[in-house]
């Protein structure tokens, strides 16, 4: 290849590369932005069941993220929202799980124990999805209320729509995350990634 005509080329690579990256930028920057915008919507229809995504345990008690979920979801029951919670989470490397301890502060502020369905199998969003799925279908429900932090609430809603559920968005008005704007950046652009690998497990699945 002529010096000149090499030349042209590696400006023209280079050409290419930066429009790339500025789209990827772009791109990334506009979910950022509507993850966090994502998470101020509620929705105030009813619904058949209550799913509450788990977060982290500390000892035997809730995170306060984790609380501020709970918390919310037992507000949404008792106000009539929806007869059914389901508490979905994973083990804590303790004698009780996610959902064990998430069921301690719902029966600790009135939601009766009939209530309450315990997934301890809900390790990720997408597994919780699948196992409410299933639980919904064998009982007849069509409809749920999706309660977890507002910066989670984009990525649920996604992968429940895509899933065939009826999802209804409803995270708590505040949460210790959301009102702590480094916490809440950094949440933000975890989740953006989380939601770019769930969604290429989705297309790439059998």
């Amino acid at each position: 290849m002529r010096p000149r005509a090499y030349s042209v080329h590696v400006k023209r690579l280079l050409r290419t590369t930066a429009i790339i990256v500025c789209c990827s930028i772009l791109l990334l920057a506009a979910g950022f932005v509507f993850i966090g915008s994502y998470g101020r919507i509620q929705q105030r229809q009813s619904a058949d069941i209550i799913c509450v995504f788990g977060a982290a345990v500390w000892g035997t008690s809730p995170s306060p993220e984790l609380e501020a979920r709970v918390t919310w979801a037992c507000r949404l029951y008792l106000e009539g929202r929806a007869p059914v919670i389901f508490l979905s989470g994973g083990p804590t490397g303790g004698t009780l799980t996610e959902p064990d301890v998430m069921a301690n502060v719902a029966l600790g502020l009135g939601v009766p124990r009939s209530a309450l369905v315990l997934d301890a199998k809900g390790m990720n969003t997408a597994r919780t999805l699948d196992n409410l799925r299933e639980f919904m279908t064998n009982n007849g429900m069509t409809s749920c209320l999706m309660v977890s932090s507002p910066f989670h609430m984009a990525r649920i809603m996604t992968l429940a729509a895509l899933k065939g559920l009826d999802p209804v968005t409803c995270p708590p008005a505040t949460s210790p995350v959301s009102v702590d704007l480094a916490l809440q950046a950094r949440a933000i652009a975890r989740e953006e990634l989380a939601l770019i690998k769930d969604l290429a497990v989705l297309m790439f699945s059998p």
